[in-house]
């Protein structure tokens, strides 16, 4: 697709075990961090060639027992062309990650092909077991557009349908049996990621179960506002999004209607582009966000109506376009993140309070193209990561 962030080429279009009694440990490490969090923020300190190119944007759903892998790659492997029009189709692959068994990914198959590059794939599964993908298409200029499958990946509404003209830089979650897409409008040239630009305009509209697009909602403008992120609870969707150049991060608490009910700014001077997350803890009634600021990494619980009960800074910093995984039983929830640059953090999260466990040192080297995952048991996770050499599996054990 022509290179809105040019916009990024699209418009852009967002470890060793260390006991926690070793403060002092972590103090030494936070600030090499931050240090290398900063660098990563400085345009002039990325590689020439934008990573994205290769491979960008990637889900892990589960569908009943299943763990369904969905992204955006021009090839398997990755066939880039950094220099001009990105040419990414959305690729799927089922996960084979069960206990106490080696984590392998399926054939790649691909959900979508048409011309012109269709990324940041995202996808979310509904209530009635409908699976909502939407990307940001470069077929006749860039629009945000959707498709819609069954559990079983057969197309109930064929892709693509527009969402937004001129929308890009999307990402979905359900509530019930509805969808709601969040997108950015508009570019800013100059600054931002490797020079390139930056969103402007932030909306969002909600799509029913058969693809009937309602309302639609301006929810942040006369900025300079990009890479939104979306959860869903059984009452409502938290957005959260990163205003430029102030590089804080927002949210805002859209109502099953489509109405927005609370903003807030959650956190400022978060140096690098994309470092947060935003998921639902239903055994909480909470969304957790998870990202990179100047101090450090932090994790804030947000209620349902969208007040902040807790936030915890000085946590190890967030990597770019990565997820928290989360798992709750009787006793606890355990939150695992992507530490920049390698490892993973682990933490604790109850009403009220944000506990660091432990970090796991691990030799991969996190890449921003994205990096997703999923609990495999309580005590291991998978991240499914991209690369400029392809997709790549990272099991990690807890314990």
């Amino acid at each position: 697709m022509p290179k809105v962030e040019s916009r990024r080429s699209k418009f852009s279009q967002p470890r060793q075990r260390l006991p926690l009694s070793t403060g002092a440990r972590l103090r030494k490490l936070f600030p090499v961090c931050l240090f290398v969090l900063l660098v990563a923020g400085n345009a002039g300190a990325e590689p020439e060639e934008d990573h994205r190119a290769w491979q960008h944007g990637i889900d892990v759903i589960r569908i009943g027992e299943k763990l369904l892998v969905v992204w955006g790659s021009p090839g398997n492997p990755p066939r880039a062309n950094p220099g001009g029009d990105w040419q990414h189709d959305v690729f799927y692959a089922w996960l084979k990650a069960g206990a106490g068994e080696e984590a392998a990914l399926g054939a790649p198959q691909i959900l979508v092909s048409r011309p012109e590059a269709q990324e940041p794939p995202s996808i979310a599964i509904n209530a009635a077991g409908t699976l909502l993908m939407t990307s940001e298409d470069g077929e006749n200029g860039i629009n945000q557009r959707a498709g819609l499958w069954d559990s079983g990946l057969r197309v109930l509404r064929k892709y693509p349908f527009t969402i937004k003209r001129g929308g890009h830089s999307g990402h979905v979650a359900a509530m019930a049996d509805r969808f709601l897409v969040a997108y950015g409008e508009g570019w800013v040239e100059r600054g931002g990621f490797l020079d390139r630009g930056t969103g402007k305009d932030i909306y969002v509209r909600i799509v029913e179960n058969d693809g009937a697009r309602r309302r639609e909602t301006k929810i942040a403008a006369g900025h300079r506002d990009g890479w939104p992120l979306v959860a869903g609870s059984e009452r409502n969707w938290l957005v959260v999004w990163q205003r430029y150049p102030e590089m804080s991060l927002h949210s805002a608490l859209i109502a099953a209607t489509g109405k927005v009910t609370r903003q807030l700014q959650i956190s400022e001077h978060m140096p690098v582009r994309y470092a947060y997350d935003v998921e639902y803890l239903p055994a909480l009634a909470s969304y957790v966000v998870a990202g990179s600021s100047g101090q450090g990494g932090f994790i804030a619980l947000l209620s349902l109506a969208g007040e902040v009960e807790k936030i915890q800074y000085g946590l190890p910093p967030m990597a770019s376009e990565s997820r928290i995984l989360a798992h709750c039983d009787e006793a606890q929830c355990i939150g695992v993140y992507p530490v920049r640059p390698r490892g993973v953090a682990v933490v604790r999260l109850k009403p009220g309070a944000i506990e660091l466990l432990k970090l796991i040192d691990h030799p991969y080297a996190w890449d921003y193209t994205g990096t997703s995952g999923a609990f495999v048991t309580p005590d291991q996770v998978i991240f499914v990561t991209l690369s400029t050499s392809g997709i790549k599996l990272v099991p990690i054990n807890l314990q």
